[in-house]
């Protein structure tokens, strides 16, 4: 039985509270971090034909985020399940990711980069995430928006020297090398950190738990209007930090101007994460969620379809991750927006991830599909990715016009 004596520590505050979300920037910036930046690997791998089938690359980044998305309800079910393992699910996630690392530096055809960086690391950072995230669910409540949108904007703060410090490693040592320092470098910046995470409750946590369904939820038009967004975003959203570094070299632009995009990028999705999550505190998550896919699309479409020099690319960079960086933060308030019961919440947040992950996977295979060594063969991926986020942006622009009108009627 658990102890339901002890008195948990309070919500939004404190040092405990803090000190979890150190470690769990850690683990968001370094590691996550590492498939944000995939193009920077996939660029280098294609610029020095390192691997034949180069086509076939974008699927190992791809596969990572995607299995961190498309498992997200199971792990969901085991995290919730078994409360009390929840912090040894977090070791056991950390020390697989490591293991990958080190197996991909000894990769000598593509489908061992897609086994090794991309599936088994995506698995291992699965395990890590969701115990991660239900433990923060517990630390924040009021303030959880803020913070989610602080842990987010790790990968983005991290982000702008990683693009850089990859690219040295890698054409300074080469693939294999640059693979090994990134797992050395998990080990003994983000394994100090792991003993911070601890759950609020865990004092009062029982081994094993049954998870409880709303499924009313699922009725609410308000699900049905985060649903018909989330699903073409996170069809398109990776795209541009997958092909950024590589288009910049079709138009002409050397590694390093595409390395600079790209960290300009990651730089302004930190304003996006911040500003997003502290906005979805005190507004509706609708507002903020439209505001982000329609001006992201419009981004795409007027600047980088237009795009044939450094400074429209790297303005391209800049605005889309001001308008775009931020809207997975919004997720920690959908859930909100939909239910107040906590184990309801993660399941509901897991659902959105995973109709992300699909999204992910399938834009991912589509665009390898579309893209060749020509700049022309970037314009039909580019007229994708913006449409695809004006058409995200939809459910919400009808739902916001359904409560003006409704306004009028009352």
């Amino acid at each position: 039985m658990a102890n339901n004596n002890t008195i948990p520590a309070a919500t939004d505050q404190g040092t405990r509270a803090w000190s979890f979300m150190v470690g769990a920037c850690m683990i968001e910036g370094l590691m996550w971090g590492l498939p944000l930046n995939f193009g920077v690997f996939q660029s280098y791998y294609q610029k020095n034909h390192i691997f034949t089938s180069s086509n076939h690359l974008p699927l190992v980044g791809t596969l990572t985020t995607a299995i961190s998305y498309l498992g997200a309800p199971l792990m969901t079910l085991l995290t919730v399940k078994y409360p009390r393992l929840q912090h040894r699910m977090i070791w056991f996630g950390w020390a697989l990711c490591v293991v990958s690392l080190i197996g991909s530096s000894f990769s000598t055809k593509v489908w061992h980069l897609i086994i090794m960086q991309g599936v088994l690391y995506g698995i291992g950072f699965l395990i890590i995430y969701y115990p991660l995230l239900n433990m923060l669910n517990g630390w924040f409540v009021e303030r959880r928006g803020l913070a989610y949108g602080i842990m987010f904007a790790s990968s983005g703060i991290f982000g702008a020297g990683l693009p850089f410090l990859l690219e040295h490693l890698l054409y300074k040592y080469g693939y294999p090398t640059t693979l090994r320092i990134y797992s050395v470098a998990i080990c003994v910046l983000v394994g100090p950190t792991l003993p911070l995470l601890h759950s609020r409750l865990s004092d009062s946590l029982d081994f094993e738990t049954n998870m409880r369904f709303d499924t009313s939820v699922f009725k609410k038009p308000t699900f049905l209007v985060i649903v018909l967004s989330n699903i073409p975003q996170g069809l398109v959203f990776f795209l541009p930090s997958v092909y950024l570094p590589s288009f910049a070299s079709t138009i002409g632009l050397s590694a390093a101007q595409g390395t600079i995009v790209l960290s300009a990028l990651n730089v302004c999705q930190i304003i996006s994460q911040l500003s997003m999550g502290y906005a979805s505190d005190l507004f509706n998550p609708i507002a903020p969620m439209v505001v982000s896919t329609m001006f992201s699309g419009v981004v795409v479409l007027g600047i980088w379809g237009s795009s044939n020099g450094f400074i429209l690319l790297l303005t391209f960079g800049i605005l889309y991750g001001l308008f775009s960086g931020g809207y997975s933060v919004l997720y920690s308030r959908f859930v909100t927006l939909l239910t107040k019961e906590a184990d309801m919440g993660l399941w509901l947040y897991s659902m959105l991830e995973f109709q992300r992950g699909i999204g992910n996977l399938i834009g991912g295979y589509i665009s390898s599909l579309m893209i060749g060594d020509s700049e022309a063969e970037y314009d039909n991926l580019i007229l994708l990715i913006g449409i695809t986020l004006l058409v995200s942006s939809l459910s919400g622009i009808g739902y916001w016009m359904f409560r003006f009108l409704a306004c009028f009627r009352t």
